[in-house]
């Protein structure tokens, strides 16, 4: 890691500090002496299923995003923190086949995911969005269109038409299973409400905007005496309720979709995990309990 930081955007030795926040990102604090530290992430290509299929499709689409973070910067957002570029003029820098590097300033101490924004960060989050969803022309042609989309709807459908045998037997899964079936009718109603909220989206009178995607708690951070918005991998256009669903405002049907397909997010990316126990990249624990509160309240209305 320090070697990659020193090859590409700081020469001479580099001190790297793991800091274990994130999911499907590692991070780590690298200093230099006499210079101010950085704040490097590293991204799994193979775990931003949102970005594409393959890893080449990830990196691509990654790197994209993090040169629409740099544009919006560079266009006047002062609150967008945006990837500092390497020597050669890139933002990203691949690691073999699976994993893509980027270094941001250093602002503090990342922060766990949170379930509610308070007062002042609504507010202050408000006013951010305001300003991205009125960027410039110019640079609201680089991001990609973001489709509302459930990433892993087959392996949610199979596991609602397979309950009792598409799994394997293991303490997770057996906990599962019943509380799939028990609300398995609920669920394809939020599927078929979901079907329809896109029909009405795809209307030729609804316009799309430049959005961040995830503007939740975890994702801003106090600099100085202002707020700032990070981790703009899922940047894209899109209609405006995509951020506005989290702070209020928006076509109420829209903002409806988005928290929609955020639950049925959290729940098939969790059925994807439950019906994979095994595999060394999941964590069937944390499924297990998404899987619940994702069934039993919509989502940033949670304990």
């Amino acid at each position: 890691m320090s070697e990659a930081v020193a090859r590409h955007w700081r020469s001479g030795h580099v001190d790297v500090e793991f800091l274990p926040v994130g999911a499907g990102s590692y991070h780590w604090r690298a200093s230099t002496p006499k210079r101010p530290p950085l704040f490097v992430t590293v991204d799994d290509l193979d775990r931003k299923p949102f970005l594409g299929a393959d890893a080449d499709t990830v990196y691509a689409r990654l790197r994209s995003a993090l040169e629409t973070a740099r544009a919006l910067r560079q266009s006047g957002m002062e609150f967008v923190v945006a990837p500092i570029e390497g020597r050669d003029g890139n933002v990203l820098s691949r690691i073999g086949r699976r994993y893509a590097l980027a270094v941001y300033p250093y602002l503090g101490e990342p922060r766990a995911f949170g379930n509610a924004l308070t007062a002042e960060e609504r507010v202050a989050l408000k006013d951010m969005l305001v300003r991205l969803h009125a960027a410039p022309k110019a640079v609201a042609s680089l991001p990609r269109s973001v489709p509302a989309e459930v990433p892993f709807r087959r392996e949610l459908e199979l596991a609602l038409d397979s309950v009792n045998t598409a799994w394997e037997d293991d303490q997770y899964s057996r906990a599962a299973r019943p509380l799939l079936a028990a609300n398995a009718a609920a669920i394809r109603g939020w599927l078929e409400r979901f079907d329809e909220l896109v029909r009405i989206s795809s209307a030729d009178n609804v316009d799309v905007v430049i959005t961040h995607g995830e503007p939740h708690s975890g994702n801003i951070v106090r600099s100085g005496t202002h707020f700032a918005l990070v981790d703009w991998d899922t940047v894209g256009l899109a209609p405006r309720e995509r951020d506005l669903w989290l702070v209020g405002g928006g076509e109420p049907q829209l903002c409806e979709l988005y928290r929609l397909r955020w639950r049925l997010d959290d729940l098939s990316s969790s059925v994807r995990v439950l019906l994979s126990p095994h595999d060394p990249d999941g964590d069937p624990e944390r499924a297990l309990r998404v899987l619940r509160i994702s069934i039993e309240r919509e989502p940033f209305t949670r304990d």
